[in-house]
């Protein structure tokens, strides 16, 4: 519990200092007349809201399930991470159709503020990295090496977005000794193509999870041959593998066994469990049959 609230308020740190650099750089980005800024701000953006999956995730995870939430709310993750990234998709189309729009139609872009708010993202994005690498570095040494995986993944967006902005100091430079004001909307251009390289595998994920489809990385026809492995099992049916959240893998299926005693089956279903525990499926639901039942319910 202590650890879940040191996350937590990990997170809300830098959330709000993440929302300072987005509001900061709209603002500064719209009277400057810079795409790239703007673009830069969606990118932080970005980072808030995979702050804010990650701070979803770590107060769902305490959550118990409820007599009319059975599952408990492990799905609230897929459905924030989906409505988030659907909305930058969208952002990001009336970015890059802006900058094309400057590009042909370019304006003189005040290069002083775009150094100074790209300087103050890029300090900012630095200590919101590091004070997230710290946790979950320390997160790794209490907890034996194990990874918080929504902690990591939040740790690079900002370690990408520090980066992104350190791009748009330097564009401001160059634009400062040249007058050359094209880089900016050309760089707002790059910048929009990786956010969406970064959004689209989320939305993807997000929208497969929603739509129970089989999670990525798993097989039906491989995981069926598995449970086929074993001599006792004739036949697999109604199987059926989706997942509720990034971590969270469910499966469940009838398989056809001889007459057998109980004791027998039980044993069975617990070794078909444990091999497919270790394929990443942590919920597992097998439902055992005897010949005269499967032609009863065929038939």
């Amino acid at each position: 519990m202590e650890d879940i609230t040191a996350k937590k308020k990990v997170l809300i740190i830098t959330i709000i200092l993440n929302l300072i650099i987005v509001f900061s750089q709209i603002g500064f980005g719209i009277f400057a007349k810079s795409t790239a800024l703007i673009t830069d701000a969606v990118h932080n953006f970005q980072d808030v809201l995979s702050l804010v999956i990650a701070f979803i995730a770590a107060v769902f995870a305490v959550k118990k399930p409820t007599s009319k939430m059975t599952f408990g709310y492990l799905r609230a993750e897929a459905m924030a991470g989906f409505i988030n990234s659907a909305f930058l998709v969208g952002a990001i189309f009336i970015v890059i159709i802006t900058a094309i729009e400057k590009i042909i139609y370019p304006e003189t872009v005040n290069s002083i503020i775009v150094i100074i708010v790209g300087t103050i993202a890029l300090i900012i994005n630095s200590i919101s990295a590091y004070i997230l690498g710290f946790h979950h570095h320390h997160h790794e040494h209490n907890h034996g090496h194990t990874e918080d995986l929504n902690i990591k993944a939040a740790y690079l967006h900002l370690l990408s977005d520090a980066l992104i902005s350190l791009g748009v100091v330097l564009g401001g430079i160059i634009m400062y000794f040249t007058n050359i004001y094209w880089i900016d909307p050309i760089l707002a251009i790059l910048f929009s193509l990786y956010i969406l390289k970064e959004t689209i595998p989320i939305l993807k994920k997000t929208f497969n999870i929603l739509m129970e489809s089989v999670p990525h990385g798993f097989n039906l026809e491989e995981i069926e041959k598995e449970i086929k492995s074993f001599p006792e099992v004739k036949e697999v049916h109604d199987i059926h593998i989706w997942a509720l959240s990034s971590k969270d893998i469910y499966l469940t299926a009838h398989i056809l066994l001889d007459n057998q005693p109980l004791e027998n089956i039980e044993k069975i279903t617990q070794k078909i469990e444990e091999k497919l525990r270790k394929k990443g499926i942590n919920h597992i639901t097998i439902q055992p049959e005897t010949k005269n039942f499967y032609c009863k319910n065929i038939y």
